[in-house]
């Protein structure tokens, strides 16, 4: 685990961003044993494209982090319980819907 350590030294690594990224790492995986399971059917939503599970997947997350930026430049680092709600939210729409 030294070369693991050496190579990643440079970053500030905290609890919450392992959880972030272990958890984004399960879901990952959780969605490939999904689609083994039952392949995902590409279908037309309110996206002008269709577009599968894990495109909705994909498309949620960069949008959740658009959401988190947008927040940061306009409001700062306050209430961020708010962009939470909304970043949550516009995931289950899309995923459901989009």
């Amino acid at each position: 685990m030294d070369w693991f350590r050496d190579a990643t030294e440079w970053m500030y690594w905290t609890w919450q961003s392992g959880l972030a990224i272990g958890g984004l790492l399960l879901c990952i995986a959780a969605l490939g044993m999904w689609d083994a399971r039952s392949p995902s059917i590409a279908r037309k939503g309110f996206y002008p494209i269709k577009t599968t599970r894990g495109d909705r997947f994909f498309i949620g997350i960069i949008t959740s982090i658009l959401i988190f930026l947008l927040w940061l430049l306009i409001v700062g680092n306050s209430l961020l319980l708010i962009p939470s709600a909304i970043a949550v939210v516009w995931f289950l729409v899309q995923g459901r819907r989009g």
